[in-house]
């Protein structure tokens, strides 16, 4: 563009020069042509449209592109060769083992999981007997896992207070209509020598404090949830007062978020304080070995699909308006519970899965219909009709009365005792299973 304008202008000038010697310099005529030449010349200089540009920059980015695109494939070529052929071997069978096939029998990430129970080594001591602040007796509520829990919080609670605990009662008029005691299902004197650093725990009130008192035990209900500082402000006064509080329909008293070493307490109580009978454990571990004689590994369903459950949830199953009667007259027993939409709740997730429903999700996991299954229940809304479907997909299908019949006599009588039973057995399964994410599911997920 320079060589072409400075060319021009030389033209200009030349012209310019011989007009000036044949015409003088005194013309105006001249001077305006000249000034047209001009314009005419600078008119003709030709613009470079800028699709052309955007033409050759493109092109120019393709050049480079296409350059660095060889260099990054060549590295790639080079790197594969220079690096050890250990480590490249390594990267290469790590990217062919994520599409591997899945163990549906075990877990990859439980070698992750350990326990944390232990006491911390200066946590203080439990407070004796003499110096603590009083009794305290909790009536926990519910079956047996529901009791589980209560029974667990007892113990906090009573560590959040210097109390002295008392053996917990046991529910005997729920719906379950369980007489049991906690010695006959637990291990009494296991539970008070396994706390022992942390609570202080007695069978029964002194009889002498008992005499001393002015008045019954003070009686109270906290409510759910609630927080150690609740306790302290509320519970503590009247026990130091009164000397002998109880705790009624002890269900989830407890607020979750609680200290570490109170959680770690949690665990200790729930995990290792609350042993099973003799009785009872000597005819889990039976069950378990019948199982394991028939198949090296088994599944565990916890099938929760009592009509009271059913009602409870509030959803709907296909029974039609017989379904509808008999639940809601159920239902009719809690004076609090909402109004449920069964549709609503099945789109939130809410209900419990039926025998089939838990029957092909195995299947679609991959168990074949070989697999061994220990069904876990109480009364079945529906019976033997319900229960076909999963007995079709899984023939493989055992029950503790199918396992135990003589043996299981003795235990028919007591639901938490049976429960108990079924908690061992899902215990030692290889691989355990429930409908719905109650008590016993999460006890056990936490085990």
């Amino acid at each position: 563009m320079g060589v072409a304008n400075a060319w021009r202008f030389s033209l200009i000038s030349a012209n310019l020069a011989s007009l000036h010697q044949q015409n003088g310099c005194n013309g105006g005529t001249n001077k305006q042509y000249v000034l047209w030449r001009w314009r005419f010349y600078a008119s003709q200089r030709r613009k470079i449209p800028w699709s052309l540009i955007c033409g050759l920059m493109l092109f120019a980015l393709g050049l480079i592109s296409l350059f660095t695109g060889h260099v990054a494939s060549d590295l790639e070529w080079y790197s594969q060769r220079l690096v050890k052929p250990s480590l490249y071997s390594k990267l290469k069978d790590g990217i062919v083992r994520r599409h591997q096939p899945i163990d549906i029998w075990k877990s990859r990430y439980s070698k992750y999981y350990h326990g944390c129970s232990e006491r911390r080594k200066k946590f203080p001591r439990a407070r004796s007997e003499r110096s603590s602040n009083g009794y305290l007796l909790i009536a926990a509520s519910g079956g047996l896992n529901q009791q589980r829990t209560g029974i667990t919080d007892a113990v906090v609670v009573a560590r959040i207070l210097n109390a002295t605990l008392v053996v917990p009662e046991l529910d005997h008029h729920s719906y379950w209509k369980d007489d049991s005691d906690f010695a006959n299902i637990f291990d009494v004197d296991h539970f008070i020598s396994s706390l022992a650093k942390d609570v202080t725990i007695v069978k029964r009130v002194p009889d002498k404090v008992m005499r001393s008192m002015e008045k019954p035990p003070y009686t109270m209900r906290v409510p759910r949830k609630s927080t150690p500082e609740y306790y302290l402000d509320q519970v503590l006064p009247i026990l130091l007062r009164r000397r002998v509080v109880q705790l009624t329909k002890f269900d989830y008293r407890l607020a979750n978020d609680l200290d570490e070493e109170l959680q770690k307490m949690r665990c200790r109580v729930n995990y290792h304080a609350l042993r099973f009978t003799k009785p009872i454990e000597e005819l889990g571990q039976k069950l378990v070995m019948r199982m394991r004689s028939m198949a090296k590994r088994f599944i565990a369903v916890h099938l929760r699909f009592e009509p009271d459950m059913l009602a409870f949830s509030g959803c709907y199953y296909g029974g039609g308006d017989k379904e509808r009667y008999e639940l809601g007259e159920i239902r009719k027993r809690w004076a609090t519970l909402p109004d449920l939409s069964p549709e609503g709740e099945r789109k939130r997730g809410k209900c419990p899965l039926t025998p089939h429903e838990v029957g092909l999700m195995l299947r679609a996991l991959g168990f074949a219909n070989d697999t061994h299954l220990y069904v876990a229940s109480g009364e079945i809304y529906g019976g033997e009709e319900t229960l076909r479907p999963l007995r079709e997909l899984f023939p493989n299908f055992y029950t503790k009365e199918m396992l135990a019949d003589e043996e299981l006599k003795p235990f028919l009588q007591f639901s938490s005792r049976l429960a108990a039973i079924d908690y061992i057995v899902c215990d030692e399964s290889d691989v355990f299973v429930t409908n719905n994410n109650g008590n016993m599911a999460k006890i056990l997920a936490g085990r």
